[in-house]
Formats: structure tokens, sequence, C-alpha cells
């Protein structure tokens, strides 16, 4: 069995686990700092079950890694592309959502917070590369 060492806490744990203190700092955030409504959202049945359709449709690809750069790249989340903030009608509609790696959400937030201008043309890109996948 192979381990490794936590980055943050310095605990002894197995290779493919997560450890504990992840669990107990997202928590704190959670309570301290989240927005109590898109926290709620993000931790319901719905929003799960929604999500895992949205990596399956994808096969488990970054989509935009894999339209754009030609890369074969594991996605991680879905993202919003029209935000929650935004249209929070849209929270539960797999037409607005992609399945991306964590770099590439960095890089879609990026563009969103350029200009409205830039948004909306990362926006389009988005739609057309999920029409593709739907």
């Amino acid at each position: 069995m192979l381990y490794k060492i936590c980055g943050r806490c310095g605990k002894k744990i197995k290779q493919r686990e997560q450890c504990k203190c992840k669990k107990s700092r997202h928590r704190v955030y959670d309570r301290e700092h989240r927005d109590k409504e898109r926290a709620d959202f993000y931790h319901s049945k719905a929003w799960k079950d929604l999500t895992k359709l949205c990596k399956l449709k994808a096969n488990g690809l970054d989509l935009y890694e894999l339209e754009i750069n030609y890369r074969v790249v594991k996605g991680t989340l879905s993202h919003h592309i029209e935000e929650l903030q935004d249209n929070r009608d849209r929270a539960l509609d797999i037409s607005n959502l992609i399945w991306i790696s964590d770099k590439t959400h960095a890089l879609i937030h990026k563009e969103y917070n350029k200009d409205e201008q830039s948004k909306r043309k990362m926006q389009r890109l988005l739609f057309s590369i999920i029409k593709k996948y739907l």
C-alpha cells in the first residue's frame, strides 16, 4: 500500500484518499465564509445527481480542453455557464453546465472577471461546446 503525506497537516494517508483535514477545512469555510443559500444548493441531492449526469455526458473529460486545445484532460467539476447570481432559474438546467478541470475553471473565471464583453464571449463559446455533447 502506498502512502503520502498531507501537505496541510502532515499526517500519513493512503495514496488515493483525501485527508480528513480537507473535509473539516471545507466545513469551516462553508459555515463561516460561503453564502449559506449557495452552500445548501451545492450540497443538495438534485445538484449532486445533475453533476453526475454532466460528468457522464462528457465521459469525465474536460470538454473545453478537448474542443479548444485538442487535449484529453480529466474533468473535475460542473461549471454553470450562466452563473447562479446572474440567472438562478438555470441552476439545475443541464444545458447550462459544462464538465471541466480546475485549471479550465480558473481560466474561464479569469475571462468572466475581465469585463462583460469577455464574459459574454466566453459564455457563447462554452454554449457552442456543450451543444455537441447534449
